[in-house]
């Protein structure tokens, strides 16, 4: 007879795993990597922006003559307190764990069930936080999840267009992404972009995992292969299937979940790109115990989370 899950073991393995879990839910998922973090946030945090106007002079004399401009301005993150409650009971989850944690045909042992339902957590808490960092909307706001906190894309009116149908790119694109207009809108991104944008050794390209996949099929139609071994040769040296460098650049362009099932591509540094959270053991926890009133065992999860871009002017954007 197999052995029954010891409970006991899960919550003590949480109190003791409770700081790094939260920190790799929160800023381990793919887009929350890439920001820059600004630690500390709670509720409304402001991000103070400094820009200088330097105006050379001729100093063959002995005058003071004060010219150029000091701007200094704010853009706010707008983070919210976030919680999550869930609650099982031991009874169902016993017999479900002892009939998948063996794959058939395997003979290794699996993890430790406490080890595995931390994982699972903090994967589907990275996975949510993810669509929200995208496409939150707070305002409206939008259902479920995304109405947590405000995403990226909501600050996309103040985005750079480049897909306007001017410059080097006449014709709008129109209709969707697909695989005959896909390289096309990453190059209006890359060549309408405001240039100091692009210049930043950290500017990366966003869109959805699913047109990254019919990125990844036009540059293989398109010669985009290795004259050896059939490889794609644009991939990042970890070789990560979900992020590609734009052939003749040094600019990634990276899948993400938050932009899936949308025709958006976003262009931006890094550095332009804030992720405001709280990682004090006071205001971001994870917490798991059991009910004596309902015999059930309780995950709770709390944390604030915002994000905000500092100069949208510097974002790129085609939206299809």
């Amino acid at each position: 007879m197999a052995s029954q899950i010891d409970f006991g073991t899960l919550s003590a393995y949480i109190d003791e795993q409770n700081f790094p879990m939260v920190t790799k839910a929160l800023i381990g998922g793919r887009t929350a990597s890439m920001l820059t973090p600004q630690l500390g946030v709670a509720g409304k945090t402001k991000i103070n922006l400094m820009d200088v106007d330097v105006v050379m002079q001729d100093g063959s004399g002995c005058t003071w003559n004060a010219d150029g401009n000091i701007d200094l301005s704010q853009r706010e993150i707008d983070a919210k307190q976030v919680k999550i409650n869930l609650e099982f009971c031991p009874k169902d989850l016993q017999g479900y764990y002892w009939r998948t944690q063996m794959p058939a045909g395997t003979h290794q042992e699996a993890l430790p069930f406490e080890e595995q339902f931390a994982n699972y957590l903090v994967e589907k808490v990275q996975n949510e936080i993810e669509k929200v960092i995208w496409n939150g909307d707070a305002v409206t706001p939008a259902a479920g999840n995304l109405g947590m906190f405000d995403g990226l894309v909501m600050p996309r009116a103040l985005y750079t267009d480049c897909n306007l149908g001017t410059g080097s790119f006449p014709t709008p694109l129109t209709g969707a992404v697909t695989i005959s207009n896909v390289l096309e809108a990453i190059e209006r991104i890359y060549v309408e972009t405001p240039s100091a944008a692009v210049a930043q050794g950290d500017f990366k390209i966003f869109m959805g995992t699913d047109k990254f996949r019919v990125l990844a099929a036009a540059l293989m139609n398109g010669n985009g292969l290795s004259s050896a071994g059939g490889q794609l040769n644009n991939y990042t040296s970890d070789f990560d299937p979900l992020r590609l460098i734009f052939p003749g650049t040094n600019i990634e362009i990276v899948g993400v979940g938050g932009l899936e099932g949308t025709n958006d591509i976003y262009g931006m540094s890094m550095a332009n790109a804030f992720l405001g959270v709280n990682l004090s053991e006071d205001s971001s926890r994870l917490e798991t115990w059991y009910s004596q009133d309902d015999r059930k065992y309780r995950v709770a999860m709390e944390f604030t989370m915002g994000v905000q871009v500092a100069y949208p002017d510097q974002v790129g954007k085609v939206i299809v």
